[in-house]
């Protein structure tokens, strides 16, 4: 494979990431997926559907390049096209109109296509539809393309089972209070950063790949679950395992006192952790305007709020780096090591992209436990005011 590709593979796993994490349209997010997906591998065209748990056929969501009498040429059943794929297992069919498991072959003859990538569509270990891509040629799909297209849709399986949570969640919070005459607030309007956050540079062949893998990982365990400690534990444990580097905090801007609050770290003392928390406006502040910051030398750098402490740890270098959500700086990542330590444009590209797509983690999880606490207090509440009533 080019390097040109697998380049682009991780640039867009990363925009991927961005737009299912903060979409607030189901929809957009799906349309995005298909369409980019499509345009990466240089395909003719690609859809998108899911198993109606119903009929047991597979029902179209978004689509790309495919003509309306093709998309209507009939419904597809989940047990007849390409069954091996709800099994949870990538299938490539090279000679797509000619093959006993695509069911309308003669519509595929008709469309112009040749060979079909069909991978599933998973979600919460479940395979809820599949993802596939139409070649007019007769083409071989390389490994790393089929792991670039299967990532792809599992980002967008778990989109879809995240949106279908937030939606029951507010569905019944909705009808609760419009049972006794009261609506919901509108969401909180957020402001926007001060600056853009950093962005991608051409990687090497060897680290896009990589650095795709290890991204594609810690997204897949991030989006696995709504638990937003558990959520920020995952992504310090994964920073401090591939930058092999001695301990790294998560802290979280507190609007009202001005201190990043520290909400989960590994590698760093009881001694160093209880100094006292970082403020905004004395620890490196740069970040907090959207850019990362790398401390070569804690001995001479006058940005750091705590330079005695950080030097007793036996920290040399710190490199920080904002955590963006929708548009916001919310916090930063702290990565600290115990050598003087220069990070390439590679390592911080890759983790900026991780600690943005993180942020915007964090604030779905929270937004989710939110929704889910206010449900709780006024389903409470209403019961109270009947059993007094």
């Amino acid at each position: 494979m080019s390097q040109k590709n697998v380049s682009e593979y991780f640039r867009l796993f990363f925009e991927a990431g961005q737009s299912i994490l903060s979409s607030s349209s189901l929809q957009q997010t799906l349309d995005f997926l298909v369409q980019r997906t499509v345009a990466a591998l240089e395909v003719k065209a690609g859809s998108l559907r899911l198993i109606d748990e119903k009929t047991k056929r597979l029902e179209l969501v978004a689509s790309c390049g495919l003509s309306g009498g093709y998309l209507n040429k009939g419904p597809l059943n989940a047990d007849q096209s390409m069954p091996q794929v709800l099994e949870g297992a990538p299938v490539v069919i090279q000679d797509a109109y000619d093959d006993p498991r695509v069911q309308y072959r003669q519509a595929m003859r008709d469309e112009g296509v040749n060979t079909v990538l069909s991978v599933p569509v998973e979600a919460r270990d479940k395979t809820i539809g599949v993802l596939r891509l139409y070649s007019a040629e007769r083409r071989v799909f390389s490994a790393e393309e089929i792991e670039f297209v299967a990532a792809l849709a599992e980002l967008g399986g778990l989109a879809i089972a995240n949106a279908r949570i937030y939606e029951a969640e507010g569905v019944k919070l909705s009808t609760l209070l419009n049972e006794v005459g009261i609506e919901l607030p509108p969401p909180e309007v957020v402001r926007e950063n001060r600056q853009s956050p950093f962005s991608l540079q051409p990687l090497s062949e060897e680290k896009s790949l990589e650095y795709f893998r290890a991204l594609h990982e810690v997204s897949r365990a991030i989006l696995s679950t709504l638990d937003s400690r558990e959520v920020m534990t995952l992504i310090i444990g994964k920073v401090i395992e591939i930058m092999q580097i001695k301990g790294s905090a998560l802290r979280l801007i507190n609007e009202t006192t001005g201190e990043l609050e520290l909400l989960v770290s590994r590698g760093l003392s009881d001694r160093f952790l209880q100094k006292g928390a970082p403020h905004t406006d004395k620890s490196i502040c740069d970040t907090l305007a959207g850019n990362p910051v790398l401390i070569l030398d804690t001995a001479t750098d006058s940005r750091l709020e705590y330079p005695e402490q950080t030097r007793a740890e036996g920290i040399v270098s710190l490199l920080s780096l904002p955590i963006v959500a929708k548009d916001r700086v919310i916090g930063v990542l702290r990565l600290y090591i115990g050598k003087r330590r220069e990070f390439s444009q590679e390592e911080v590209t890759f983790l900026s992209a991780l600690a943005e797509i993180a942020g915007i983690a964090i604030m779905n999880a929270r937004l989710y436990e939110k929704t889910t606490y206010d449900l709780s207090f006024w389903t409470a509440t209403m019961d109270y005011l009947q059993e007094n009533d």
